[in-house]
C-alpha cells in the first residue's frame, strides 16, 4: 500500500507539471515550444488556440492531469514493486513543493 504523504507528494507533481504543460512557458520558454511544435498557435489577441486534437488536449490542464496521473500511478506501482517508494519520492518532491506554491498564489489572489 503507497503511504498517504507519498500519495499526496505524486498528486501536488501532477497538478504543477500539468500546468507547466498546458499554461505556461517553462525554463527556456521550453513548454512554448512545444505546444508550439504541436500545433497550438495564438490569433490577435494573444490567445492560444488548437490547430489539431493533440494541441487540444495540451491546452487543457484538466486532460493533462489525467495523463500524468496515469503515468504517475504507474510509477508509483513501479516503485512499489521494486519497493523503492522513498527514493522514487525524490524527483517529484520539487514539482510537489513548487505545486503547494502555485495553489497558495492562486488561492491568495497574489
Amino acid at each position: 500500500m503507497i503511504p498517504l504523504e507519498h500519495f499526496l507528494i505524486a498528486a501536488l507533481a501532477v497538478y504543477r507539471l500539468s500546468l507547466l504543460i498546458s499554461k505556461e512557458a517553462g525554463p527556456f520558454d521550453m513548454f512554448g515550444r512545444f505546444r508550439t511544435w504541436a500545433g497550438v498557435e495564438f490569433d490577435q489577441y494573444s490567445n492560444p488556440y488548437a490547430t489539431n486534437q493533440f494541441a487540444e488536449g495540451l491546452l487543457c490542464p484538466f486532460c493533462v492531469s489525467v495523463w500524468l496521473g496515469f503515468c504517475g500511478t504507474i510509477y508509483l506501482f513501479a516503485a512499489w514493486l521494486l519497493k523503492v517508494e522513498e527514493i522514487a519520492m525524490y524527483p517529484l518532491i520539487p514539482f510537489a513543493l513548487s505545486g503547494i506554491a502555485v495553489y497558495l498564489f492562486r488561492v491568495g489572489g497574489v
